[in-house]
């Protein structure tokens, strides 16, 4: 197969060629010599989004080696092994040229089938990633977020179990959708955080910019609004929404900040496993009683237990092996 003019490619990525020159182009990139100039593509292009969004970069690798295999095995860029965060699916060019492509003839596929990966997040991680629609997610412990390899061309959809921040790119053609265990979050282009891990009885949402809506499996929806605080029992299937004057203190997670407000000591303890991956054990019943307002920004678990301690007469102490925090009464 001849290779392509530089004009004829240049147009179908800007999305302007003709029919007939898309799905030239589209063949092409299915061979060898066009696979080849799209990872050279794809390597300049990550560089570029690399320097546009350097705040979601950190200076050393992300722990979990999981991510790091999804990432090798569903994108060909040798370079990308060094980049921080998750460039999940294809370059955006690339997206318009699958989509338009896959209209002018279903039965080709250039880059595999629509089949989800996921990012799973374990105790004591946390991670930014974005997507190539420019959608960032802050996925908290504990965590796991289910996307597919390409978004459909109607709609951005993903799987939440556990906690994430999201600032969803705005596209009022292709409405991005959170789902989580039965209800799905619904929104064009905003900022909230989401919290639904399974041993929790509810769904706690907060809207910081633009407008959502919580959809039940029943059809029903509550919108929400931005300052609104959103909790959804999934027990009993209510369903409040509260007006917040500190929202920004629950997605401060994000920012590896700790914050607590009239926190129970078994809540308290819940969050500290999942952030330090330290399993706790409560010798006296009685420590259950009190509650904690801290907030701190140290990363260091024993100075967190320092401070907790200067709140309540609380003793926090490890075993002598180190792998368990022991918490009784002083």
């Amino acid at each position: 197969m001849n290779r392509p003019t530089d004009k004829q490619i240049e147009e179908v990525l800007a999305g302007i060629a003709s029919l007939e020159d898309a799905k030239y182009v589209a063949e092409w990139f299915a061979t060898e010599e066009g696979s080849d100039y799209l990872e050279v593509a794809m390597t300049r292009d990550s560089e570029l989004i690399k320097n546009e969004f350097a705040d979601l970069y950190v200076d050393h690798d992300i722990p979990s080696k999981k991510i790091l295999e999804q990432i090798r095995k569903n994108i060909r860029i040798k370079k990308l092994k060094r980049i921080c965060f998750r460039v999940a699916a294809v370059l955006i060019p690339v997206v318009l040229i699958v989509g338009l492509y896959m209209q002018l003839n279903s039965k080709v596929d250039l880059f595999g089938t629509s089949e989800y990966e996921e990012v799973v997040v374990d105790k004591g991680e946390r991670i930014q990633i974005m997507f190539q629609d420019g959608t960032k997610v802050y996925i908290n412990s504990d965590s796991k977020l289910r996307y597919p390899k390409k978004f459909a061309l109607n709609t951005r959809e993903v799987f939440l179990e556990g906690e994430a921040y999201f600032v969803v790119a705005k596209n009022k053609n292709r409405p991005f959708i959170v789902n989580l265990n039965g209800p799905a979050i619904h929104v064009l282009g905003t900022s909230f955080n989401v919290q639904d891990y399974p041993e929790n009885k509810d769904i706690v949402v907060c809207l910081d910019e633009g407008n959502i809506n919580l959809t039940l499996p029943t059809e029903k929806k509550y919108p929400v609004q931005p300052g609104e605080r959103l909790v959804y029992n999934k027990e009993n299937k209510q369903c409040t929404i509260s007006k917040m004057n500190d929202m920004q203190r629950l997605s401060m997670w994000k920012q590896n900040v700790i914050v607590f407000k009239d926190t129970p000591l078994p809540e308290v303890i819940k969050i500290l496993n999942r952030w330090y991956n330290v399993e706790f054990k409560v010798e006296d019943e009685n420590v259950l009683k009190y509650v904690y307002t801290l907030t701190s920004d140290n990363t260091l678990l024993e100075k967190v237990l320092m401070d907790l301690e200067k709140i309540a007469p609380v003793k926090f102490e490890y075993n002598e092996d180190k792998k368990e925090v022991i918490v009784k009464m002083k």
